[in-house]
């Protein structure tokens, strides 16, 4: 019986001593509070980088599905639809020659299809090249206004200069701004070919402050702008000056042009560089 008193004796002494060395104010109900927000609030960052995470990697996967689409559609149109229109152009010009001048009445007729059929050929390389998204660099753009200029200016005896400082660095290109741009390229080269009457020809591309800058410009005739600019038949097909400037607006840009009869034309053309890109091309620095 000693030895239990004894026991409960030291016992009550422990549970004093404990009670002495902690004290009450440890554990708060105000400290558990905060130490829950706290808490809180870090599973709350968790989930929230977690869902951003997810969503980049849902919309990287879609970006890289929409360039297999692009690839495929880029593909077939080459070659399905490409080698079609190509075999019309052969078939009509066999014909032609296979004529001989013996019914004159099919000559205009076959004549206007291979025209056609070129122009159709040229149209679906234009598409099959702008959605070819191994083409989305300003680098390849470049290339492309390159050789079609050299094409249209030496058929037409006219010299031309392309200067392109610092049109590599690797800029990228939607599929669309892409298009966009060339189209208004190939107009104005177009039209400088059919309508100035020049010797020679300049071309200037280069990034600038922000902003690229496309400058083409003619020892020709020169026209009256403002005469020019109230008819949109500038050109074949109704796809002048309007069409261009419009063209350059959907692009955030700005379009304009320098000329008097008998001094020649200028066309320059701004596109802010932020307005380049699209979803269409996600990586920046290739793939």
């Amino acid at each position: 019986m000693k030895i239990a008193s004894g026991c409960a004796v030291r016992m009550s002494g422990l549970r004093a001593l404990s009670t002495t060395l902690v004290p009450e104010r440890f554990n708060t109900p105000s400290q558990n509070g905060r130490m829950s927000n706290v808490g809180a609030q870090i599973g709350q960052l968790i989930e929230r980088k977690q869902a951003e995470e997810a969503l980049l990697r849902a919309r990287e996967e879609r970006l890289r599905e929409l360039e297999r689409v692009r690839t495929r559609i880029a593909t077939d149109l080459h070659d399905d639809i490409g080698a079609s229109l190509t075999q019309i152009v052969i078939l009509s010009e066999v014909a032609q020659q296979q004529m001989n001048g013996n019914d004159g009445r099919l000559a205009e007729p076959l004549t206007k299809i291979t025209a056609v059929s070129n122009e159709l050929v040229e149209a679906m390389s234009d598409i099959v090249w702008a959605i070819n998204p191994k083409k989305d660099h300003l680098s390849d753009l470049l290339q492309r206004m390159r050789r079609f200029a050299s094409d249209i200016f030496s058929s037409c005896k006219i010299r031309f200069s392309l200067r392109a400082p610092h049109a590599d660095g690797g800029i990228q290109l939607g599929a669309n701004v892409r298009r966009e741009l060339f189209l208004i390229f190939k107009e104005s080269v177009n039209n400088i070919a059919r309508h100035s009457g020049c010797t020679e020809a300049g071309i200037e591309f280069y990034p600038e402050a922000g902003w690229l800058i496309l400058k083409l410009s003619d020892n020709g005739k020169g026209f009256d702008v403002k005469e020019v600019s109230e008819h949109a038949g500038y050109s074949k097909g109704g796809n002048g000056l309007i069409s261009m400037r419009r063209r350059a607006e959907d692009l955030g840009g700005s379009f304009e042009i320098d000329s008097r009869p008998g001094e020649g034309t200028s066309i320059t053309l701004k596109v802010p560089l932020g307005h380049l890109s699209s979803f269409e091309t996600p990586y920046p620095n290739g793939r």
